[in-house]
């Protein structure tokens, strides 16, 4: 499994984007690195609470996907400069101050990524 530097979460991830909606948790994405092929979404995991691909949906140009239904067959491009807000259906329980994410995915090209970083509400 392949862990991304923290240099390179940083831009993709959209510091201070990290909010309680009354969806759920939700956080931003932008693409500052280049395009990707996502073959699938793990799972997200705030603090210690694990939520599953079933609830996660991804919006990335007006279109909503439930991110279990991301697979080889159904990849998500991530072109460069591409934004998209990740949506915790449900969630809720943000902590006052910092905050730890961890998003594990699987990329057409690397294999099964870990993008671990923090932000404050």
């Amino acid at each position: 499994m392949t862990v991304i530097p923290s240099f390179l979460a940083k831009r993709i991830y959209r510091k201070g984007s990290l909010r309680e909606t009354a969806e759920g948790i939700a956080f931003d994405l932008k693409n500052l690195i280049g395009p990707g092929i996502i073959t699938g979404i793990n799972f997200i995991k705030i603090n210690d609470q694990i939520y599953d691909s079933n609830l996660i949906k991804i919006i990335a140009s007006g279109v909503s996907t439930i991110a279990n239904h991301i697979n080889s067959e159904n990849p998500m491009l991530f072109k460069f400069n591409d934004e998209a807000t990740c949506l915790l259906q449900g969630a809720n329980g943000l902590n006052n101050g910092v905050n730890k994410i961890m998003v594990e995915l699987i990329s057409r090209d690397v294999g099964k990524i870990q993008v671990c970083l923090t932000d404050s509400v």
